[in-house]
């Protein structure tokens, strides 16, 4: 992902970058379209021969598209910032479009990584790793990761080259 390039510090390289899985986003889309739906029978509701039809028209679109913003497109843009990077030194946690927050644990302080999937999660493949570390923060959790157990095979790979090269 070109988007992970920039974080990288000169003597990185990515290993892994992943964004939360897409069913993160089904319940705000199941909103969207509820949204919608509710909009289009109000239209309908309100008679036509109206004088002030036209403004009710325009008012519950307008109020549609208000109501798409906040609980379909802010959700999409917090869900498209935040990424979970590997490189061959660190583990970042990023996140936020408009106020941006991060979080990195250094390979070589990662002590024990572990993750947790329910079964629907298995059936979607995604799930939540926890990542502890030797550090004063102790601990690291990424959740909605797909394929977890391949993003956690990944970071011991990258733990054991780091520690080797040390």
């Amino acid at each position: 992902m070109a988007i992970a390039e920039r974080y990288l510090a000169d003597d990185e390289q990515l290993v892994h970058v992943t964004r939360q899985h897409w069913t993160e986003m089904v319940s705000e889309f199941v909103v969207l379209c509820l949204i919608w739906v509710a909009a289009a029978v109000l239209v309908w509701i309100v008679p036509s021969g109206e004088d002030w039809s036209a403004t009710a028209f325009y008012i519950i679109v307008g109020l549609g598209l208000l109501a798409s913003l906040k609980y379909w497109l802010v959700p999409l843009l917090k869900w498209r910032s935040k990424l979970y990077i590997l490189t061959t030194k660190r583990i970042y946690k990023r996140s936020g479009f408009l106020t941006k927050t991060s979080r990195s644990i250094p390979l070589a302080r990662v002590n024990d990584v572990g993750f947790k999937a329910t079964l629907w999660e298995r059936i979607m493949r995604y799930g939540t790793l926890t990542i502890q570390s030797a550090s004063e923060h102790g601990m690291m959790t990424l959740r909605h990761v797909p394929q977890p157990e391949h993003f956690k095979a990944e970071i011991y790979r990258a733990v054991d080259e780091e520690q080797h090269q040390l």
